[in-house]
């Protein structure tokens, strides 16, 4: 049903022939003019137009179609919404008016007061327009030129990620912001180019361009600068670093990050990263020219592989050209550097590894002539399933090859073989049986030998192992929470005289009994040395639960030899009959409290030998404190330090919505002197990162003596950020 003047109500339902329009229900299809067809070729059919509104009149003497009314159109994946439309189909021609939005299938929203396009929407110009970007960017501008489809060119423009917040009804100036004559956003390409841009922070102008570029914000990864950092240390002087990422492809990318400095030589810092089908690698390295004119860099570079469902090989290589390197360029500060080239294996419950490993010691008394080279390392565990009466057949090989240029040679090949049998009591007593017997064979050279000549030559041991471990949990309810309490025994056997000293030690020099290794069968961690003689451990320990996730846990114990001999050194708790007492305490009621203390106390008077407490309070989102007293003495059996005392903190604080700030401090008691402080804020909102930090140190590393050092970073988001390192 035609009404009078041409005009259909939105709920009538009516069909015009012979002009390309349906309307059912206020839903209508409108087809562009149709091109003459000659013989049998038929063209597909033209994407319709698909469109509904409150009411539209359509003039067939003139083709034209005049929606009004929450007019919603929609073509090919974009929808136009407006109060009214008008369509001219012999000149194709879209013209809209009255809260114009444009939504493109990729997400992104035109808002308009008026358009006027052509009917794919692809072509045409907009007035005052407002463009809407992922991550709520936005470019406005007084009118731009729609062509192709893909690009937009916005005249008088302005571009900013940040909000823009209402206050006393005006609206106030962005963070940050760009201005341009001219702005060009090509959708296909995802990049915006600008013409006589200038940047302005808090509306004051800071940076002029004629000319520049940015990926849109929906891109993840384009080539481009990355946010620059700058800073001061006492051992470079000032320096600027401003890294390029380079997007080589869909699997690998590279970061180049040249750095100036005052004091030193310029610094040219990368990373390539590659993802491959079987894995992926990342190496980073750097190189300079220091003031003596002699070249300096490193190397740092990790990759992973697989080979099939159950095999994989990796690498890890770290090298610096001189001790201090690393920590001077403010590449870290690690005590050694290790390389490794493995192969590993998992089928079931069986593990088989082959490793080979270089070390480069970075501490001022390391020497690379008796720093080993191991290769190779292999090993294999390997376990059957439970057997009869759960029992567990165990297999572990182990054979390694270790080399020096001056001092001693050792190659290795161990083999233990294993029983368990666990047990689970009637009065609810968990029992556990152990058997093994390890054979460690040996072929050394220049092994040192107290009041005794160097040993060349075989040398090995039998070691069997017999074991019981013992726990009774006794559970108790009280209300919502539970109580555990469970005693806890082992006893372990082994023949005395497990370390012959032709036997060299390479891997089980440094221990410390603690509450962890307490009731290990043997507390060593390697093979070169073994726990032998007869053995006992006892302790308590104690546990009450809370509903809601919270715990009070505390644990006490010791350790009884029957031997008293050098197999622990003087100081480590082990060395005489009965140990040093060792526990723990942790009280961690919420969230918002974490505290837990370790120590290792005097079996004679109870005197504290170690004392640890790491304690956490508060939350990330008003205040987080967490410090850490540690306390040694020389009975400790240190072999790294003497007594010492220490105490560190680190506080960290969110002030609001955008700003927060750390502050940490390491501190020797005993000498009451700082070893090192710092503090650092940070500001971010949705469009800009504000970090600066300071850092002073008063100890001394070889040539280098204390420091200060200045970090600030600036980053305007959504201009091409990818990743950024703190630098130097």
């Amino acid at each position: 049903m035609v009404m009078a003047g041409g005009m259909i109500k939105r709920l009538v339902t009516s069909t015009i022939l012979g002009c390309g329009i349906f309307v059912g229900g206020g839903i209508a299809s409108l087809h562009s003019a149709t091109a003459q067809i000659t013989g049998s070729e038929v063209p597909p059919p033209e994407p319709a137009i698909l469109f509904s509104a409150d009411e539209v009149d359509y003039n067939q003497e003139l083709q034209t179609v005049t929606a009004r009314g929450n007019v919603e159109i929609s073509r090919e994946g974009r929808i136009l919404l407006a109060d009214t439309v008008s369509y001219d189909r012999s000149q194709d021609v879209l013209t809209a008016s009255g809260n114009v939005s444009i939504t493109e299938p990729t997400g992104e929203v035109t808002f308009a007061s008026y358009v006027e396009l052509s009917g794919d929407f692809k072509e045409g110009i907009v007035q005052d327009i407002y463009v809407l970007l992922d991550e709520n960017t936005r470019i406005a501008g007084a009118g731009a030129r729609r062509s192709g489809g893909n690009f937009t060119e916005i005249a008088k423009a302005v571009y900013s990620p940040c909000k823009v917040c209402e206050d006393n009804g005006s609206s106030s100036t962005p963070l940050w912001r760009i201005r341009a004559a001219r702005v060009l956003h090509d959708s296909d390409s995802k990049t915006v180019e600008y013409e006589d841009a200038r940047l302005e922070v808090a509306g004051i102008p800071v940076l002029y361009t004629p000319y520049f570029q940015h990926p849109d914000p929906t891109v993840k990864r384009q080539s481009g600068l990355l946010a620059p950092s700058f800073g001061s240390t006492s051992h470079v002087g000032s320096y600027f670093s401003q890294p390029y990422y380079w997007s080589i492809d869909n699997s690998k990318d590279m970061t180049f990050t040249p750095t100036y400095t005052t004091d030193e030589g310029p610094v040219l810092a990368t990373e390539y990263r590659q993802r491959l089908d079987s894995g992926e690698f990342d190496v980073v390295n750097s190189i300079t020219r220091d003031t003596e004119d002699d070249w300096q860099g490193h190397i740092d570079a990790k990759g992973r592989f697989d080979i099939d469902p159950t095999w994989r090989w990796g690498f890890d290589a770290e090298q610096a050209s001189e001790k201090t390197y690393l920590s001077r360029y403010g590449f870290g500060s690690p005590s050694v550097l290790t390389s490794n080239l493995f192969t590993e294996g998992f089928r079931g419950a069986s593990y088989t590894r082959a490793d080979a490993y270089y070390f480069q010691g970075l501490k001022s008394d390391d020497d690379r002539d008796t720093t080993p080279i191991v290769l190779p390392h292999l090993q294999f565990h390997g376990q059957s399933a439970p057997a009869k009466y759960g029992s567990i057949t165990t297999l572990d090989l182990d054979g390694l090859s270790l080399t020096r240029d001056e001092g001693t040679n050792s190659h290795r090949v161990s083999a233990k073989a294993g029983w368990e049998l666990p047990h689970v009591g009637t009065m609810g007593d968990v029992t556990k049986l152990s058997l093994s017997v390890r054979s460690d064979n040996y072929l050394v050279s220049d092994v040192s030998r107290t009041n005794r000549e160097n040993y060349s030559g075989y040398t090995g041991r039998l070691l069997p192992l017999a074991a019981i471990d013992w726990q009774m949990p006794f559970v108790n309810s009280q209300g919502s929470y539970q109580q555990v309490i469970t005693p806890i025994a082992m006893a372990a056997w082994s023949p005395n005289g497990g370390n012959p000293d032709e036997i060299p030690n390479e891997d089980s020099q440094s221990f410390e009994l603690d509450d962890i290794n307490l009731f290990s069968h043997d507390r060593f961690g390697g093979l070169d040395r073994a726990e032998d003689g007869f053995r006992a451990s006892y302790g308590l320990e104690w546990g009450i639960y809370g509903p809601q996730g919270g715990y009070t846990s505390a644990m006490f114990g010791q350790s009884y030899r029957a031997n008293e001999n050098d197999t622990f050194a003087r100081g480590s708790g082990l060395d005489e009959h009965l140990s040093d007492y060792v526990g723990r305490v942790t009280v961690a009621p919420n969230q918002y409290l974490d505290l837990t203390y370790r120590y290792r106390l005097s079996k004679d008077d109870f005197s504290a030998r170690r004392n640890q407490v790491t304690a956490t309070v508060g939350s990330l989102d008003t205040l987080r404190l967490n410090a850490t007293y540690l306390h040694f003495t020389d009975e400790a059996g240190s072999e790294e330090f003497n007594e010492r005392e220490e105490i560190y903190f680190h506080a960290q604080r969110q002030f609001n919505q955008y700003w927060s700030g750390q502050a940490y401090g390491r501190y020797d008691i005993d000498e009451t002197d700082p070893l090192e402080y710092g503090i650092g804020f940070v500001y971010e909102d949705e469009c800009f990162i504000f970090d600066g930090r300071v850092r002073r140190t008063f100890y001394r590393d070889q040539d280098l003596g204390e420091s200060d050092e200045f970090l600030f970073r600036l980053v305007f988001k959504t201009l091409g950020e990818f990743a950024s390192a703190a630098g130097l």
